[in-house]
């Protein structure tokens, strides 16, 4: 029929433009008229079998999609005609099986065609943004192969069709097989769907599951690293504060000393008339007897030879465990002769530093410890010095013990300690640390007439192997 040939490629066309969503250009009303001239020309006037038909309806389309609109998604235009060529076929089976059933005119079989096409336009209208979701999500290859499957499956019944004159058993069978399949595709695609849907909802969960440990692992890292942060900004307001109280120090003496002198100068000159008559010793001792009132000696050594001192992370252990020491009331001296601006490029500062203060650390306790035990604060001592010399750098720290006669090669065991009921490290984290620099570093500790000696040194980069 002249009317189905016209009216058909026009829904055809309608279905594709919907499902692609693309807006009506100048070369789309073109490609329009191209279209369905060329439909109208094959099916109506020249009769070709539709078949071919709806192969050159497809080669058209696919040609348009590809070149003219750029459209790469190849997958989605071969649905998309599918789709409508599908529709299109079913239609006209339905057709063709009314044709077979009821002896209907022309003009009747023209109603039913437009109140079908007219139903179909009425359902895509409605659902054209599912199926072509469906045409474009990660199952549109099931869904285009279903629709490619009982597009064949009614090519078949088609055929059979156009064969019969009337309802055969054959025929019957065929169609019956079709609804069939149509339906056990449907019931078909809808498991796969809930199968793959269950498989993702668990690949989803694994993926939250991950995504939520790696949120933990990032959270924890963030925490470490502002634990981490906060440290070493209170390290360095503590070194802050001790190089502060090191400098009110330095001035508060220099201060003293400017006082003194002046004073001392107007003593002597009151001294001078006693010292004429020969009275020298009530000279020394009025003088002795001015510098005791006027100085503290343990304040005046808190610092002793830190100036000499110009590696900066050798200073600033040495200020902390002094300051340290100093307000414990412990008595201690400490040394530094010799300007010291670097050490041996072979040792890590920073390892240097931890066994300087874990050193020191052990021999203020041993000095409460001791101080405890004696009920004397004059029985505890620490001595300690900086040295260096033709490029190498010695440490010393020694401190009296008490009297527990414990061996030197048991307090560097790990967990030993001489507090009881306690788990401490002796001198296990220095061993350790002192551990990696065998080639450079030479230590020795021992126990010696109720002193206990550290003394560590660290060869020259010439002779460590290390000289650049």
């Amino acid at each position: 029929m002249f009317f189905q040939a016209l009216f058909s490629p026009v829904i055809d066309l309608y279905i594709f433009y919907r499902l692609s969503g693309w807006k009506f250009k100048r070369e789309d009303y073109a490609f329009s008229i191209v279209f369905i001239g060329t439909c109208v020309l094959a099916g109506s006037v020249v009769q070709i079998d539709d078949f071919l038909v709806d192969i050159i309806q497809a080669f058209l389309i696919f040609l348009f999609s590809y070149l003219v609109k750029k459209e790469k998604k190849v997958k989605f235009i071969f649905g998309a005609i599918l789709f409508f060529e599908l529709l299109d076929l079913l239609i006209t089976i339905s057709a063709e099986i009314i044709l077979l059933i009821f002896d209907i005119s022309s003009s009747s079989m023209t109603f039913v065609f437009l109140l079908v096409e007219f139903v179909i336009i009425v359902i895509i209208q409605k659902y054209y943004l599912k199926i072509r979701k469906l045409l474009n999500d990660r199952n549109s290859s099931i869904f285009i192969g279903l629709i490619f499957y009982v597009y064949l499956s009614s090519s078949i019944v088609y055929f059979l069709a156009l064969k019969s004159t009337h309802m055969t058993i054959v025929f019957e069978v065929s169609l019956s097989l079709l609804v069939l399949q149509i339906v056990f595709s449907v019931i078909t695609y809808i498991a796969i769907i809930k199968v793959q849907k269950g498989l993702l909802t668990k690949q989803e969960q694994k993926e939250q599951k991950f995504q939520l440990e790696l949120a933990n692992a990032d959270r924890k890292a963030k925490e470490a690293e502002n634990k981490e942060l906060i440290l070493k900004q209170q390290q360095l307001s503590s070194e802050m504060e001790q190089l502060q109280e090191y400098s009110n120090y330095l001035d508060k003496n220099e201060d003293d000393l400017h006082r003194f002198k002046h004073d001392y100068q107007n003593i002597l000159n009151g001294l001078k008339v006693s010292a004429q008559e020969g009275n020298t010793a009530e000279v020394v001792k009025i003088l002795d007897q001015y510098t005791e009132t006027q100085f503290n000696k343990k304040a005046l050594r808190k610092y002793n030879g830190v100036n000499h001192i110009h590696e900066k992370n050798l200073k600033s252990i040495a200020i902390a465990k002094l300051s340290k020491l100093y307000s414990l009331g412990l008595d201690y001296s400490f040394d530094c002769e010799h300007d010291i601006s670097r050490i041996p490029d072979s040792v890590n500062i920073l390892d240097l530093v931890r066994i300087i203060g874990i050193t020191f650390d052990n021999a203020a306790e041993e000095s409460q410890a001791l101080i405890k035990e004696t009920g004397n604060s004059n029985s505890a001592r620490i001595d300690a010095m900086y040295y260096q010399e033709n490029g190498d750098f010695e440490f010393e720290i020694r401190n009296r013990v008490r009297k527990s006669g414990v061996a030197t090669d048991k307090i560097s065991q790990k967990n030993y300690t001489t507090k009881k009921h306690h788990m401490g490290l002796g001198l296990a984290n220095v061993k350790e640390i002192t551990h990696k620099y065998e080639d450079s570093m030479i230590v020795n500790y021992y126990v010696d007439d109720g002193w206990f000696t550290f003394d560590l040194t660290i060869l020259p980069d010439s002779e460590s192997g290390t000289e650049k």
